[in-house]
């Protein structure tokens, strides 16, 4: 398996966190370890791209990508589309 750049990893788990996704299902979508899933969801938080919030049935915390997020989602992908044109 090739190996993934810090921009690939926080791109996948921003898109598997919108709409909202528990943890346990991030880190099985994303396919990190949870050291790995600490550190980034971490990081994203701190960075605002992604936020915390409290599953009201089950009371467990969820994570939903933000609008800058979204953002960061929408320039990550034209980056890699122009990438892939020029090699």
């Amino acid at each position: 398996m090739k190996k993934r750049s810090s921009p690939d990893i926080i791109a996948t788990i921003l898109e598997a966190a919108n709409g909202g996704i528990g943890k346990t299902r991030l880190l099985t979508k994303a396919n990190l370890t949870s050291t790995q899933l600490k550190k980034y969801v971490n990081l994203l938080l701190e960075k605002q791209l992604l936020a915390q919030c409290q599953d009201r049935s089950s009371n467990h915390a969820t994570y939903k990508t933000t609008g800058l997020g979204l953002q960061y989602l929408a320039l990550y992908n034209s980056i890699r589309s122009v990438t892939y044109i020029n090699a």
